[in-house]
């Protein structure tokens, strides 16, 4: 499988993505012990949504981030040529003992790096010719969406980020767009998603596990640090040089 990401996509096979695969997988089993810790209180899955399916929510934005090791945020997409809502086209539901994976052909090269090593991975994903017949593709994903949760009683939201706490609101939730859709007769489940599982915030949980340190996290703080230390001496630099 290596081998064959290193040939399919060797401009993402850097040292710092191959270290992030490890750290990929150490992360998801963090997120996943939740899941375990009570199995009387904790949710059956926990449910991540990107881009306009869950209104960007942050907090959904916030666990992805985490779980890829800050994909998003590094620039590693060609935004000139790729869409935004083709890249955030990604849903997760993470149960303890797997994960599903709802993506595209054209960001799945880019989320392969890091979900190759998952375990029990179960991925939703259309062929480059299937998903351009944009109604396949939209029914496709809705159907795959139905299917994840269809064993889930209890479903938790990262509802919130550690930076914009909002208070959980289940009629806001029923406004996703993935959500809405689940309510469809034929394609989606017929019901209304928030009538048919019990939702819970799972927020707060999940913040204690994104302060734990792991070479990820370190190695982004040292690169914080190394900036700031290279600010602070350009700064006295040009101060020494102005006296």
């Amino acid at each position: 499988m290596q081998d064959c990401i290193v040939l399919l996509f060797p401009e993402l096979c850097s040292v710092n993505v191959m270290q992030c695969r490890s750290c990929s997988c150490s992360r998801l089993r963090q997120v996943q012990a939740l899941l375990r810790d009570d199995v009387n209180t904790a949710p059956d899955g926990i449910l991540c949504s990107l881009g306009i399916d869950s209104r960007y929510n942050e907090g959904c934005s916030e666990l992805a981030s985490y779980l890829f090791c800050g994909l998003y945020k590094h620039n590693h997409f060609d935004m000139e040529q790729i869409p935004e809502e083709v890249l955030d086209d990604v849903i997760i539901l993470i149960k303890a003992e797997c994960v599903h994976l709802y993506c595209n052909p054209v960001n799945y090269g880019y989320l392969l790096p890091y979900v190759s090593h998952w375990r029990n991975l179960q991925l939703h994903c259309l062929t480059e010719t299937e998903y351009e017949d944009e109604e396949v593709a939209e029914e496709f994903k809705i159907s795959s969406f139905v299917s994840m949760v269809q064993d889930c009683r209890c479903i938790g939201i990262p509802y919130s980020s550690h930076g914009h706490v909002q208070k959980f609101d289940m009629f806001m939730l029923e406004k996703w767009p993935i959500v809405q859709a689940f309510a469809l007769e034929g394609i989606g489940a017929g019901v209304f998603f928030t009538m048919k599982y019990k939702l819970t915030d799972v927020s707060q949980r999940l913040w204690q596990v994104y302060s734990r340190l792991d070479p990820a996290s370190l190695d982004s703080l040292l690169n914080e640090f190394s900036t700031i230390d290279c600010n602070l001496n350009f700064t006295l630099f040009l101060y020494g040089t102005a006296t």
